[in-house]
């Protein structure tokens, strides 16, 4: 009798030491997926970030060459190509000298747009510009 009381007892401290090892198992399993999944979205916000930039680059590249052909031409085409990218310029208002015009651009699922206002004379000079 005494032997059959000190195998149920054996059985019942291995259910125990299982069941605990269980559960540190589960705990250490979501704590890994939460540590991994965190670290997958901080990659994804980064490279989502580095991106923003990149095209911020490119159509600020744009506003500036939209400067130049207005300086030089007195004029701003719909679009522009530069080694960068493509941009298109939208033309908001032009009233005598006065010059309001908007610059996009796009690339890798991302859009930026700038905003100009200038005055041409014998230069030009901006009197506004915004990132929309």
């Amino acid at each position: 009798m005494i032997n059959q009381v000190y195998k149920i007892r054996q059985f019942e401290e291995g259910y125990v030491a299982m069941t605990s090892v269980l559960v540190i198992g589960a705990v250490l399993t979501v704590l890994g997926v939460a540590v991994t999944l965190n670290a997958i979205n901080e990659a994804q916000q980064s490279l989502g970030e580095e991106k923003r930039e990149v095209i911020l680059g490119q159509v600020d590249a744009c506003v500036e060459d939209a400067l130049m052909r207005l300086n030089l031409n007195g004029s701003i085409p719909a679009s522009l190509t530069l080694p960068s990218g493509n941009c298109s310029v939208n033309i908001d208002s032009q009233v005598g000298n006065n010059w309001t015009f908007t610059v996009t651009g796009s690339g890798g699922g991302y859009q930026k747009q700038i905003q100009v206002s200038a005055t041409r004379t014998t230069t030009v000079a901006v009197s506004s510009r915004l990132e929309i």
